[in-house]
């Protein structure tokens, strides 16, 4: 009686597993600018939360190119629009520092390319940071003019923030 073996072939399945994230980036509501006291210099502070899963440009367009009043200057004088600088800062991922910058209002006007921020402008690079969750801190500060005075009324000025991911 002889022994004899026998060879089963083993048989291999190989599955892959594929899948996409898409690139995402969005702007949510935080705290607002409150009242400005602007009869001295002065500045205010607001937040946003910036949800960024790649790398974005920031940019910012101001409504009226400064904080501007419907009433009319009476003479040469008073000044109906105040000029501001407008700064944002927003935190990345992995410690890895901040995207950070500002230009004055005036700079941020439809088609202004003037600075980073400008809406016809480059764009504020994130380079290769991401921001998910985070609070992004917004600014304006202002000085009054020395040699006009600013005339007597409610001032406004609407700055929308725009982002968008990188390719």
């Amino acid at each position: 009686m002889g022994l004899f073996s026998v060879e089963t072939g083993a048989q291999t399945l190989t599955i892959t597993a594929t899948g996409q994230i898409p690139a995402s980036c969005g702007l949510g509501s935080g705290s607002g600018f409150i009242n400005a006291n602007l009869d001295a210099n002065g500045s205010l502070s607001a937040t946003a939360t910036v949800n960024c899963n790649t790398k974005y440009l920031l940019r910012a367009t101001s409504a009226n190119g400064g904080l501007k009043t419907a009433t009319l200057a009476p003479s040469a004088s008073f000044s109906s629009k105040l000029d501001y600088q407008f700064d944002i800062s927003v935190p990345l991922d992995n410690s890895s520092g901040s995207v950070s910058g500002g230009c004055v209002a005036s700079k941020l006007t439809a088609g202004g390319s003037d600075c980073a921020l400008s809406p016809a402008g480059a764009g504020l690079s994130s380079v290769n940071g991401t921001s998910t969750g985070k609070t992004a801190t917004l600014g304006i500060s202002w000085m009054l003019p020395g040699a006009t005075h600013l005339v007597a009324g409610s001032y406004a000025d609407t700055i929308t923030i725009s982002i968008a991911a990188q390719p």
